[in-house]
């Protein structure tokens, strides 16, 4: 039996990150996308050319940032191989909704559900105590472990993508109490055991053991 409290992780990623939380997602279910220096844009490109033209991912600050393993643990399951979206605009992003919202029907291959048209590219690590780190959206081709493999706290893993149920390069990540049955999970709260975050005041302030708020700037030591 998993205990849904006192789990704490490391942050999955280092630097200055913008923290998230997607319209509908599970109150612990969290979003990482990097901004520029001015903490406004999150892409090399004017907001002009996301509703008249495209901007291609590559041109995203997130896009291809290494992504290390929160936790000590075995990874239980990932799914790469999936294409991630090559550039991002208004259209496209209203497909992406429409097909995640209306559409996504996970087919069952090898005797599993395949999410990866929603999770895209993604590695699940399973902690000693029980629990699952998911971690999602991950670059095609990117991932650097293997079914089964026990990684350290730190590891790099992989690299952030704009793959699956994205509109947008960005790192997902959310605990599982299991993966027996995935149409029978629950998201677990959690905690990071460490971070700085951006004060109102313009000063980084140390934080242990707790979430930041959602549409805060922290900031990850390796």
């Amino acid at each position: 039996m998993v205990s849904e409290g006192n789990i704490s992780i490391h942050p999955p990623l280092e630097g200055e990150w913008k923290f998230l939380r997607s319209p509908g997602h599970h109150p612990f279910a969290f979003d990482f996308v990097q901004m520029d220096h001015n903490r406004k844009a999150p892409c090399k490109a004017s907001k002009l050319r996301f509703f008249v033209n495209q901007i291609p991912s590559n041109k995203y600050y997130s896009w291809g940032k290494p992504v290390y393993a929160p936790i000590d643990g075995t990874v239980i399951r990932l799914g790469n191989g999936w294409q991630d979206h090559e550039y991002t605009n208004i259209w496209k992003t209203i497909q992406i909704w429409y097909n995640a919202t209306y559409r996504f029907r996970p087919k069952e291959e090898n005797g599993r559900l395949d999410i990866r048209p929603n999770a895209g590219n993604h590695v699940m690590i399973k902690a000693k105590e029980g629990y699952i780190v998911f971690l999602a959206h991950l670059k095609n081709q990117s991932i650097l472990v293997k079914e089964g493999q026990h990684v350290r706290q730190g590891e790099v893993i992989g690299m952030v993508g704009n793959s699956g149920n994205s509109t947008a390069p960005h790192l997902h990540i959310n605990l599982f109490d299991q993966m027996d049955n995935p149409l029978k999970s629950k998201v677990l709260p959690f905690v990071f055991s460490s971070y700085e975050l951006l004060s109102s005041a313009g000063r980084w302030v140390k934080h242990t053991s707790s979430v930041p708020k959602v549409g805060a700037f922290v900031r990850f030591n390796a």
